[in-house]
């Protein structure tokens, strides 16, 4: 059967709705009386739990369906489980006994995401993509102009399947971290599949712009909105993308800005971001970036101000603690430079880096003992570390 892989840690999540549903099975006298049911000969008919349990309270005990009920299930458990043994019959059954199954589908999916079930929605909206799949691939023979025709507004069962899967990671009383996880790549990768099987449904490149903002892509949300602007008209979600470009670009400069000062271009690395400071002045990560320059170029007095200020802003940021450290340090000023790796260390107290940095305050003070105290506890967090071993060398020349 041609359907789209599922990633498995999602649909563990949708399996775990297979349990409102009961399988039965129907006698081959009573399926050879109804043309409908070929398909169905010596296969089990799944049943939502809740209508068993409805109709047996209705008949004194005895339980019945009716083959829309049947139906309905049959929707729910190819939407579930993608590998089910029976789901090739049950589109066979769905595309002879409803007629127009896949909008049907759809709109049970939109219903549910009218009713807020979003986990709902989502099974729905995949089975009416794999239905859809399936009946293009089973009609294709009869009509060839079905063969490799697609049109844009099959987008919507996986976009909106895309768009549910977003719902739910986005969800802010769901706790279950990995399940939020799961959701979230599901609803990227499908926004990415959406866009390339269907390049011209706009709101696709619209949400996966998003995300890709909110990974740090900066670039190619660009080119994803874009995109969105050449080819939507829905003119609401086009104005709110005009107002964030000015804020991508931005983004941009940013990233390249931190990518030269981290590959120890500090002088380039300004170049870019200083302009950005005079526009996002609370920006404790640009302010950060613009530090750690100066500190690089030697310009300690310089960058001091800005680690400052990341902390004014953000008091438990440790590597700003650490950069004034370093810069006091070099400054000699150890008072400050105790100061400051003191307080580093206590935001990150397994990092033996920082107590090799407050170690060498102590060197240069010579304070002996309690140096050799730090780099005894630096040792055992990380033995064999070149930092540790280079400042006991330096403390064994003093004794």
């Amino acid at each position: 059967m041609e359907v789209y892989k599922l990633a498995a840690e999602v649909e563990k999540y949708f399996k775990k709705k297979m349990d409102q549903i009961v399988f039965v099975n129907l006698s081959d006298k009573f399926v050879d009386k109804h043309a409908v049911l070929r398909y169905l000969k010596g296969i089990p008919i799944p049943v939502m739990l809740a209508v068993v349990e409805e109709e047996a309270k209705r008949n004194g005990g005895r339980g019945s369906f009716s083959p829309a009920a049947a139906a309905q299930a049959m929707i729910y458990v190819i939407g579930a489980d993608e590998n089910f043994p029976y789901a090739n019959q049950y589109m066979h059954f769905l595309h002879d006994s409803i007629s127009g199954a896949r909008m049907s589908i759809l709109s049970q999916g939109l219903e549910c995401t009218g009713s807020g079930d979003m986990m709902r929605a989502a099974i729905l909206f995949r089975a009416a993509y794999i239905y859809e799949r399936w009946e293009v691939k089973n009609e294709a023979p009869k009509n060839t102009l079905l063969i490799n025709t697609r049109k844009v507004e099959n987008a919507d069962a996986l976009f909106n399947y895309a768009r549910a899967c977003r719902d739910i990671y986005m969800d802010e009383n769901e706790e279950d971290e990995a399940k939020k996880v799961a959701f979230r790549e599901e609803s990227v990768r499908k926004m990415e599949e959406c866009i390339k099987e269907f390049p011209d449904f706009d709101q696709a490149y619209y949400y996966l712009g998003f995300f890709y903002m909110n990974k740090k892509r900066y670039e190619e949300a660009k080119e994803l909105w874009t995109k969105f602007l050449s080819i939507s008209e829905l003119e609401p979600m086009k104005e709110d993308v005009r107002e964030r470009m000015d804020q991508v670009d931005d983004l941009i400069l940013y990233e390249k800005g931190t990518l030269e000062v981290m590959n120890e271009r500090p002088q380039e690395g300004l170049d870019i971001l200083l302009p950005l400071y005079e526009k996002y002045k609370e920006w404790w990560n640009l302010l950060f970036f613009i530090g750690l320059a100066y500190r690089k170029l030697g310009q300690f007095e310089i960058a001091v101000p800005f680690f400052q200020e990341v902390l004014r802003l953000k008091p438990s940021q440790g590597d700003s603690c650490n950069e004034l450290g370093l810069c006091y340090a070099s400054l000699q000023d150890f008072d400050n430079a105790e100061k400051y790796f003191k307080k580093a260390a206590l935001v990150d107290q397994k990092d033996p880096e920082l107590l090799c940095n407050l170690a060498a305050v102590y060197i240069n003070t010579g304070r002996l003992d309690e140096a050799e105290k730090l780099l005894d506890e630096a040792e055992k967090m990380a033995p064999g570390e070149g930092i540790t071993a280079m400042w006991r060398a330096e403390l064994e020349k003093l004794k």
